[in-house]
């Protein structure tokens, strides 16, 4: 294990006088409530279900060509396997239903109803990324799913059980709710300004490269007001490989997300990084690869703000990502596939692309 060590780097009001892009939008055409279900289309689904319930989640719904999966939260069905070439699809977030319409009516898009199963109205939406994403309004609801008595604790100062023993059993734990979702975009300054714009995301923190205008990652929360809501629902990062890098779900302890990680092992799943805690959210964390190769976190006692929280300025580096726990893994990095990653840096050199060969050699200094 190793403890996270911030090297000497800028301050914070030197690297947020550096940034050029803003902390939100003024006037966003809609406030997006929350991030509803993540959809992936999987070429083999029995494959994808078995992971996804070892992970913790509960199938409700299945069809040869779709599988509805759900956790222990009685809103809506959080993932959607579909029949298809293996990616990512397509996400979903929830909004006001009078939100629809607005987008509807200054987007000209239409107003279109889900299937029973997943109830509720939608619109469909692209982001300068090419990624589509649906904003819905009343999903269908799911019978509520009991959540098991815990175990008081013992603490060193406060022990109140008393003749009672502890004996957890090593199986998948139920997932509470999906938390985020992060991707990989060429212009990290327009896609976080459509997002602001749109959808009335708040960007909770940056991490920069030093004399950077531009971010290497942007953490962005709902904005709901005086609620609290997840210091992150969606994130962007400006890394090497374009696209999704990983997807999280809400389990309720470091405990919990010990015995999930005992039994995907026991699976023969691939690990890539945990147990640790993040610095910005402050999650208890642990990543896993599904079959197909894409990366799904467990997370635990995450960071909740409303609207009034500043956003926050840091330094990007090797050991920005977490307070402790081991070295961040070259799979999670994305360095364990060195000619994959020439391959898609070379190929972005040629486009208009955010990822120059500046930013890529202090990126590369900064993570070594």
């Amino acid at each position: 294990m190793t403890i996270a060590v911030t090297p000497d780097t800028l301050s914070t009001n030197e690297f947020k006088s550096c940034c050029q892009v803003r902390e939100r939008s003024p006037d966003p055409l809609i406030k997006a409530q929350g991030l509803a279900y993540v959809v992936l289309q999987r070429p083999d689904l029995d494959r994808a279900a078995d992971f996804f319930t070892s992970f913790g989640l509960l199938t409700s719904h299945r069809t040869s060509q779709r599988i509805l999966m759900r956790g222990r939260t009685s809103e809506h069905h959080i993932l959607v396997l579909e029949k298809g070439p293996a990616r990512y699809a397509r996400m979903g977030l929830y909004a006001e239903r009078e939100s629809l319409d607005t987008l509807s009516t200054k987007l000209g898009l239409p107003v279109e109803k889900h299937d029973p199963e997943l109830g509720g109205e939608y619109v469909t939406l692209t982001d300068p990324a090419g990624l589509t994403i649906e904003v819905n309004a009343g999903l269908r609801s799911l019978p509520d799913i009991e959540k098991p008595a815990a175990n008081p604790w013992n603490l060193s100062d406060h022990k109140p059980r008393i003749n009672r023993t502890v004996r957890k059993q090593v199986a998948p734990v139920q997932v509470h709710k999906l938390g985020h979702t992060v991707h990989s975009v060429s212009d990290i300054k327009g896609t976080i300004e459509w997002y602001q714009d749109t959808l009335g995301m708040i960007v909770s923190d940056f991490q920069l490269l030093n004399q950077e205008e531009i971010p290497s990652v942007a953490f962005m929360r709902c904005d709901r007001g005086d609620i609290p809501v997840d210091h992150h629902t969606i994130a962007l990062g400006l890394t090497p490989e374009l696209g999704h890098l990983h997807t999280a779900f809400e389990l309720d302890s470091m405990e919990e997300i010990a015995i999930a990680q005992e039994w995907l092992q026991k699976q023969d799943y691939t690990h890539s990084w945990g147990i640790g805690r993040h610095i910005l959210g402050s999650q208890i964390f642990d990543y896993w690869r599904d079959p197909d190769g894409d990366l799904f976190e467990h997370y635990a006692d995450g960071d909740l703000f409303d609207s009034s929280v500043a956003t926050g300025y840091h330094p990007f580096h090797k050991d920005a990502q977490h307070q402790w726990g081991p070295h961040m893994s070259a799979d999670f990095a994305g360095t364990n596939h060195p000619w994959r990653m020439l391959k898609s840096v070379v190929r972005r050199l040629f486009n208009k692309d955010d990822l120059n060969l500046a930013r890529i050699k202090k990126l590369n200094k900064a993570l070594n």
